[in-house]
């Protein structure tokens, strides 16, 4: 009885005391992680479910469609992340009318870009062979760019929605962001139960549910959240103010800038092995991501609700609990490299039960990935505080090099017979680069003996 008093009494002083700002992200990171583990679970829920119903060829194709239609992202210019990072700032100054002004700002102007997006997508998909673009001959080139076009579509509406979690993130309601991920991810599990119960394989049936299930979501949670909790940032035609919004746009273009360059180095990986090696190893090269991404996404889990904190803390320079918070954070860095560590000799056994033996994965494949995966977990800590604070400069230059540099190292490896490995092979030597640079960057900044790049 006494242990469970304790017990009892540890748990209510977890979340009621310490500095507020924590407080915000313990509960945040509890609500997260509940959420997450049961997306997590029914994303693998989902594998086998969609093997079954289209085949291991059109899975892979279907990857590969999402992975291109997901470059467009970039194309808001960052003005999603700078509309964070300036509502954040506001939120911390107690000025709400400029956050509304620069709320309405951004959603014109990404109206306007989804609209164009989309009429430009809708008349180039025509012209385009997704035959050679997805190399296979399995589905015709016509029904090819109507699944595309069809998927882009439900791309743009969330395009615009997602700004709603741009608004949560600067709240600090991450929390809030995962439970709309997994009622998407909810949706898009009952929504293929039903086509697995009612209908024959359809790559078009697949990607409709799949493409559409965050569109959908997002549409329904920003009519109730605009309605209530989010009503003081309701976009209004009134309150769109685009020179107030300059220091946003600005700011947003170096966000662009990166997301480009990070999406060469880390979203191009499925094109190349579509291209190298043909779309059945799409489903190998994505399972295998997919397993060796638990560990880090628990860690995204703990990691991500303190990227607001972080701008907050670093406006009211609070330098003693950002360097409180990133020697914990690297506590946790270091329990989920040895979580991963031991995932590596479980493999073959949770392969097994998932997907029985319709896949061998090699495993030369998941000790790569695995340790690509620490290491981008440790760059991801100092990434996530350097964008919280917006000292993004030297970013830019390092992703800029990489891009340049990941096509022709991933051909080499691929040449020296690297196999599935050439592309991890690649993102690895760039990972080790840039987790240095960005801890010395953050010591510098810290320390405030920043100067120059390390205080763009």
């Amino acid at each position: 009885m006494m242990a469970e008093i304790i017990n009892l009494n540890f748990i209510r002083d977890f979340f009621t005391k310490g500095n507020e700002r924590t407080l915000r992200a313990k509960k945040n990171i509890t609500v997260s992680f509940i959420c997450k583990a049961f997306s997590i679970l029914i994303s693998f829920l989902i594998v086998p479910l969609t093997l079954g119903y289209v085949g291991k060829v059109e899975y892979g194709i279907w990857i590969t469609i999402s992975a291109i239609i997901q470059w467009f992202t970039f194309f808001d210019i960052g003005l999603g992340n700078g509309l964070r990072n300036k509502l954040a700032e506001s939120l911390a100054l107690g000025d709400v009318g400029m956050a509304r002004i620069y709320t309405s700002s951004v959603f014109a102007l990404i109206t306007v870009i989804a609209f164009i997006l989309f009429i430009g997508f809708f008349i180039a998909a025509n012209f385009i062979s997704w035959n050679s673009v997805l190399n296979t001959n399995v589905i015709s080139n016509k029904s090819l760019s109507t699944i595309v076009i069809m998927v882009f579509f439900f791309f743009c509406i969330g395009f615009v929605l997602g700004l709603v979690s741009s608004i949560l993130e600067a709240r600090q309601q991450w929390a809030l962001n995962d439970i709309l991920g997994l009622a998407a991810q909810l949706f898009g599990l009952l929504a293929l139960f039903i086509l697995v119960k009612f209908t024959k394989g359809s790559l078009l049936y697949l990607c409709l549910v799949y493409g559409s299930k965050s569109a959908v979501v997002m549409f329904i949670a920003a009519i109730f959240l605009f309605l209530g909790p989010l009503k003081q940032f309701r976009p209004s035609i009134k309150y769109i103010q685009l020179r107030k919004a300059i220091p946003l746009i600005n700011l947003g273009i170096k966000f662009f800038i990166g997301q480009i360059l990070y999406l060469i180095v880390t979203q191009t990986s499925v094109i190349l092995v579509i291209q190298f090696f043909g779309p059945e190893d799409v489903t190998t090269f994505n399972l295998a991501v997919r397993y060796v991404s638990i560990t880090s996404m628990g860690y995204m889990m703990v990691l991500t609700p303190f990227l607001s904190a972080f701008t907050e803390a670093y406006t009211k320079n609070d330098f003693s609990w950002i360097r409180n918070i990133i020697k914990k954070i690297n506590w946790i860095w270091m329990l989920t490299t040895l979580a991963t560590i031991i995932m590596i000799f479980c493999y073959k056994i949770f392969f097994k039960l998932w997907v029985g033996d319709k896949i061998v994965i090699p495993g030369s494949l998941i000790i790569a990935l695995s340790f690509s995966s620490i290491i981008s977990m440790w760059s991801g800590t100092f990434t996530l505080f350097l964008n919280g604070v917006g000292k993004i400069q030297l970013q830019l230059y390092l992703l800029g090099l990489q891009a340049i540099l990941f096509f022709p190292l991933s051909y080499l490896f691929y040449r020296l017979e690297f196999g599935l490995i050439s592309i991890v092979a690649a993102q690895i030597i760039f990972y080790v680069s840039s987790a240095s640079l960005f801890t010395i960057q953050y010591k510098k900044i810290i320390h405030k003996k920043a100067l120059g790049i390390w205080l763009k």
